[in-house]
């Protein structure tokens, strides 16, 4: 049997409201999001000098300078007067920037910066699980949005052919 076009309307009212707020955060936080590059602080200028280590002998210079944690990226510099970047698996979520010749330009602690705040909205995950639980009934709810406006749509279509 199908489903009336107004009880459509009232699943899709109620689930719309139910996830209104949720989305709107989600959304809101999303869009700082895609500007993120602009929060951070720039990386260091490193000296115009050809590498002289090897990336492995950076590596361990850059775990060196920090607490020993074992290194999880490194970024080799694009572009003239750009460090190379190494992040260390720690806490402090830690960026150590080094020139060509491997010498430690500076570290920085990353975690709990303004951006990773905004992350941590953004998906839920700033109040754990239970963040992170209506962060997913949030996408649900839009799915059943979606599905409910369409069945909508094509219930008038229905409706009017007959």
């Amino acid at each position: 049997m199908a489903t009336s076009r107004r009880a459509y309307f009232r699943w899709h009212q109620a689930v719309g409201l139910g996830v209104a707020l949720f989305a709107v955060l989600i959304a809101l936080s999303g869009s700082v999001l895609v500007f993120r590059g602009q929060f951070k602080v720039p990386p260091p200028k490193a000296p115009a000098a050809p590498r002289t280590i090897t990336l492995d002998a950076m590596v361990e210079r850059a775990v060196a300078a920090g607490d020993g944690s074992p290194a999880t990226d490194l970024t080799i510099p694009q572009a003239e007067g750009a460090p190379y970047q190494v992040w260390l698996d720690d806490d402090a979520e830690t960026v150590v920037y080094l020139d060509g010749a491997g010498e430690v330009i500076e570290t920085r602690a990353t975690a709990g910066g303004f951006t990773r705040w905004v992350f941590q909205i953004h998906t839920g995950e700033l109040i754990g699980l239970p963040g992170q639980a209506l962060a997913l009934l949030t996408g649900l709810g839009l799915c059943a949005l979606t599905y409910t406006g369409v069945a909508m749509i094509l219930s008038r279509r229905r409706r009017r052919r007959a």
